[in-house]
């Protein structure tokens, strides 16, 4: 029986710590991947990565098929394709992709911590992206969903990754999306993630256009963006979604670029405060990369030990 009360909710995922990267960023200004100072090579020397079970990598978009994509194609399909997004060169002519960027990550991780999955978050800013998979997108097709969800395994497994999270928000992944193209897309995405061993996740801002059956029967992790609204799992749960996948979205980001230092930032403790009131276990935070880096990783070191706790009192 779906649970209809307020909080605590009846989560069942085991602790977990996990977190977003936007893949777009370098910081400190004018750094890139591989230099010294940069966020991401922080990731490595301060073992950020050991403290995190879950890494999700922004944002992937879809596309046709093409002689240039994975899978190779005809565009009578679609796939997986990271945004073309260049990064600082080492002043030698080098220009660096989010391509090189995933690629760095993935292998960096998995060598400091041989248990963490990575995935990557499918963009929610771009119209028509679920629409599209589809010749006629008012009677969406199970053959087209079968399609792009066999592409979609066989893009991730080409990287070593470990699943695909949806960031179901406007504008306009939730928006432009009917019920029955969700349905029908992860309806498939779902089992053929599962048949890979891979996961499906979610970090929801809206119930907008959701099908609660497919997402009680498919997706793995819901992480609320509770920083946007902690009303979230009680509006999922009046929706008719089971809270046993649910999750915490905790935000160590300053609130935006002309906040006061200090300002509308979360900090390791209250989020775990956050957490316990909810009932939840499980947590993934945005982002570990933006200019207030330092303390979102030095933060999430400190959540990390706090859910350490919550793994040893089971």
């Amino acid at each position: 029986m779906i649970q209809t009360s307020n909080p605590p909710f009846a989560s069942k995922l085991s602790p977990m710590c996990n977190a977003w990267i936007f893949l777009n960023e370098d910081e400190p200004s004018g750094t890139n991947y591989n230099s010294p100072d940069s966020v991401y090579q922080r990731m490595i020397s301060k073992d950020i990565y050991q403290a995190n079970d879950i890494i999700n990598l922004c944002f992937v978009d879809i596309v046709p098929t093409s002689n240039d994509t994975i899978p190779a194609g005809d565009g009578s399909s679609y796939t997986l394709s990271l945004d073309r997004v260049t990064h600082p060169d080492n002043k030698n002519g080098k220009v660096f992709t989010n391509q090189d960027y995933m690629e760095w990550i993935i292998h960096d991780a998995k060598k400091a911590n041989p248990k963490i999955k990575i995935c990557l978050t499918l963009l929610y800013g771009k119209q028509h992206l679920i629409s599209q998979i589809y010749p006629d997108p008012e009677n969406p097709d199970q053959t087209s969903a079968i399609k792009f969800a066999n592409n979609v395994v066989t893009y991730l497994a080409r990287y070593g990754l470990d699943g695909f999270d949806i960031d179901w928000e406007w504008d306009y992944l939730s928006d432009d999306t009917t019920q029955a193209q969700f349905k029908t897309t992860f309806c498939a995405v779902g089992p053929a993630l599962k048949a890979a061993k891979m996961i499906l996740t979610m970090g929801p801002a809206t119930t907008n256009n959701l099908d609660a059956q497919t997402v009680n029967e498919h997706f793995d992790i819901i992480a609320f963006q509770m920083y946007y609204s902690n009303s979230l799992p009680e509006e999922f749960v009046s929706y008719g979604i089971n809270p046993a996948a649910f999750a915490y979205g905790a935000k160590f980001e300053a609130m935006g670029p002309n906040t006061p230092d200090g300002a509308g930032m979360q900090t390791a403790s209250e989020a775990y405060e956050g957490m316990k009131t909810y009932g939840f276990k499980a947590v993934t935070t945005w982002r570990l990369n933006s200019q207030n880096y330092i303390f979102e990783q030095d933060q999430q070191l400190a959540l990390n030990l706090l859910i350490n706790d919550l793994s040893l009192e089971e």
